[in-house]
């Protein structure tokens, strides 16, 4: 878990302030993805095999956004939820930066809204 990640997300409205999310297709089907620190041109969620648990988040960011870290955690009962780490951004050398953030055990049923900081 990343303490800083959770610290960011604690910081309310001034999280989505300033961001870009461009993504319409939704997935898992909740209805909100809250982002810092970065434009996001997609978000897919790995799933477990019977559609109840997140395992993995897959981000890709607009630019070349290799040289930061990014952490996804998820808001359940109105409450953002700690982060986790992600792998490495991977960039493509002409648009996009892919972050996976893998190893996730949050039930689709409880989230609210993904929460993503690219710091």
């Amino acid at each position: 878990m990343l303490a800083v990640g959770g610290l960011v997300i604690a910081a309310g409205s001034a999280f989505t302030a300033s961001n870009t999310f461009n993504n319409t297709n939704t997935t898992v089907g909740y209805g909100a993805q809250n982002v810092t620190g970065a434009t996001v041109h997609s978000m897919t969620y790995g799933l477990s095999a019977d559609g109840t648990t997140i395992n993995s988040v897959t981000v890709v960011t607009v630019g070349d956004t290799s040289g930061s870290s990014a952490a996804v955690g998820f808001t359940v009962g109105g409450t953002p939820g700690a982060t986790s780490a992600c792998g490495a951004g991977s960039y493509d050398g002409t648009t996009y930066t892919t972050y996976v953030c893998s190893g996730l055990t949050q039930s689709v049923a409880a989230v609210q809204a993904t929460d993503l900081v690219v710091f």
